[in-house]
């Protein structure tokens, strides 16, 4: 029999796609056309945030929100406890699927450290259990290590049920679905802003994008899969301390990230004609092509490639050969993105302050 965690991984695979969110075999790569016109700044950032980023935002808010019912019907019946494991795994997800990497809003609100810093500080827990804050206001003054995605998982690895800790995880959640609304609201009037409009703002934006990109990528790389390895190696430790408590939780919110990512960075396996302006997505592999970067494009397609495959074919329970592997590929990525990609676009790289803790 397989152990539940990976029941509900397997599952939750599954659930991924009624969320519109992106899976299956994507590391196969297509032919890419062979003419692709000239993408401007402002055509790729309205592909970015009027018709990729908003429906992102939807689907969180729409998770978050069934949290927060699942979190109170647990509190009334405490035997649901894996039901709320389970929407909580949906949350995370979906997420993730919008943070990765981090932009405009996310970025600007801090958001990553509102509801998702890790690790999560058990004696700040207990000590904002004990205060018990009963309102959002209240909440707000609880220290992001007690708060969020992270702390409300720590909570519902309890044993005994009180109504502190009930109250407490309800509230978190509520918290969660406040920032997803905030975001979703944000990404909206983000939607409806004209890129034409002005120069400068185009500019730092789109230079705000493939900046984040690196930063998401390296985030997933460094702090999600290789750190926690190389501190317990340090450590001399018998397991690596990872951000979710289950292995598997890890491994399939490294492949959302790594699909979120591959989403901004490639075209679609299917796609056959280069993406329209006005009504898709432009991702930086059509930039490079409409620049006339053909073989940076190919080589940037096939070692992202590489990558899809060794993140896809991940195990729930993997070994630290193995992530330590894929990590290594991932810095190849980075390496050709540092030095090729983005020349080619022309956009300078240096990391803003707020790409994440």
């Amino acid at each position: 029999m397989k152990p539940a965690s990976v029941v509900r991984r397997q599952a939750l695979k599954v659930s991924l796609l009624g969320l519109g969110l992106p899976w299956g075999a994507v590391f196969a790569q297509p032919t890419a056309p062979i003419v692709f016109p000239y993408y401007s700044a402002a055509q790729a950032l309205q592909g970015l945030y009027r018709i990729h980023l908003p429906s992102l935002a939807q689907a969180f808010t729409e998770q978050a929100h069934i949290l927060v019912e699942v979190a109170s019907g647990y509190c009334a019946n405490p035997k649901t406890l894996e039901l709320l494991r389970w929407q909580w795994a949906k949350t995370l997800m979906s997420w993730q699927a919008l943070a990765t990497p981090a932009l405009g809003p996310i970025l600007k609100r801090r958001s990553q450290r509102q509801i998702d810093f890790w690790p999560t500080r058990p004696a700040l827990l207990h000590k904002a259990l004990a205060r018990q804050p009963q309102t959002l206001a209240e909440l707000a003054s609880i220290g992001s290590p007690a708060k969020g995605l992270p702390a409300l998982e720590a909570l519902l690895r309890y044993q005994n049920l009180t109504p502190d800790l009930c109250s407490y995880i309800v509230l978190l959640a509520q918290g969660i679905e406040a920032e997803a609304v905030i975001l979703r609201e944000e990404f909206a009037r983000w939607a409806s802003f004209d890129w034409t409009s002005s120069e400068d703002t185009t500019q730092t934006s789109m230079a705000e994008w493939i900046n984040q990109w690196l930063g998401g990528w390296e985030r997933l790389r460094w702090l999600h899969i290789e750190q926690p390895l190389q501190k317990a190696r340090t450590r001399a430790a018998a397991t690596a301390s990872f951000a979710r408590h289950e292995m598997a939780t890890n491994v399939l919110e490294w492949q959302v990230q790594w699909h979120a990512l591959r989403t901004q960075a490639l075209l679609k396996p299917e796609q056959i004609a280069p993406p329209r302006h006005d009504n898709q997505l432009i991702p930086i592999e059509a930039l490079l092509r409409g620049k006339g970067h053909l073989a940076i494009a190919n080589r940037w397609s096939a070692l992202l490639g590489e990558v899809g495959k060794a993140v896809e074919h991940l195990t729930a329970q993997p070994s630290p050969t193995e992530c330590l592997a894929i990590a290594k590929k991932m810095k190849v990525v980075t390496l050709w993105y540092q030095n090729e990609v983005a020349q080619a676009l022309d956009i300078p790289l240096g990391f803003s302050d707020a790409d994440g803790d």
